[in-house]
């Protein structure tokens, strides 16, 4: 006999039982065998119960798959909104790190005034050669302003409109920077190279050069204010035929990770080209 009919035939019995019993009623006599019968056939009714509730949900599948859709898409919806606002988070912490440094660095130099500036475009050739300010004229940009970071010079600005600026690097090839060495108060210049980098040039030969010193803007020259870092010495190039030696400067700026520079607007750099060009003034005759 098969399992179905035994339940069947299980199912037909408890069944006749139920009606005995309605027929005898709440009689006394048959209590004990009416006990011994409810409780299989309360078993009985509940797995039923079960089976008809399971069945019934199967029946109606539509609307709680519709319910979980939707309530999976609001889920979604809440993991992205808050995704989108952690990475806010840590946007605005690296920009407060950033201008936290950049405060630290305004306070080394109290004599100058400081202007924050964001960037907003770069050289797109394959040698950054300048950046694009978010601030112009209306700002009180001029031509010739130094731009700075906390790790250091940047460049100057060369070119002005109302809302932006453009900086030229100090590692661009046109830029000439006159610069001090640290230690030994050597004077020289400052220039940019074609690969990027910096190259101190005209230091006497006899000038002992150490490396890891720094190199300063000198203030010769009246382009640059004095005493900013341009950079540390790296390296020495000395030939003994020569007159002068010449010191590789490496920068501690990043120049193509910047995102927020400092634009000294009380300076005004000085033209003194005019100077170099002029000629003595002739003796006067007896």
């Amino acid at each position: 006999m098969s399992r179905l009919q035994t339940r069947t035939i299980l199912v037909v019995v408890l069944v006749i039982a139920s009606l005995l019993l309605l027929a005898f009623g709440p009689s006394e006599a048959v209590a004990p065998v009416r006990d011994a019968l409810l409780l299989p056939l309360s078993l009985a009714q509940n797995w039923l119960a079960g089976v008809w509730g399971g069945a019934s949900r199967l029946a109606q599948p539509g609307e709680d798959a519709a319910t979980l859709q939707q309530r999976n898409a609001e889920l979604e919806a809440q993991v992205g909104q808050l995704q989108s606002r952690i990475a806010q988070l840590e946007e605005d912490t690296v920009d407060l790190q950033t201008l936290s440094s950049l405060l630290n660095y305004a306070r080394t130099q109290p004599d100058n005034t400081y202007l924050a500036a964001n960037i907003i475009g770069r050289d797109p050739s394959p040698f950054l050669n300048y950046l694009i300010l978010d601030r112009g004229s209306d700002d009180g940009l001029r031509r010739g302003m130094p731009v700075v970071s906390d790790k250091g010079l940047v460049g100057s600005v060369v070119e002005v409109t109302a809302l932006s600026a453009k900086v030229i690097l100090i590692t661009d090839q046109s830029s000439a920077v006159n610069a001090r060495l640290q230690n030994s108060r050597e004077t020289g210049v400052v220039v940019g190279q074609l690969a990027g980098g910096l190259e101190m040039q005209l230091i006497a030969q006899q000038t002992p050069v150490t490396i890891g010193e720094l190199a300063l803007t000198s203030g010769l020259g009246g382009r640059y204010p004095p005493d900013i870092i341009i950079g540390t010495v790296t390296g020495v190039e000395r030939q003994d035929y020569e007159v002068q030696q010449k010191a590789v400067i490496a920068s501690g700026v990043d120049f193509a990770r910047l995102e927020i520079v400092l634009i000294i607007t009380n300076f005004t750099p000085r033209d003194l080209s005019s100077f170099s060009q002029a000629t003595p003034t002739p003796a006067l005759a007896p």
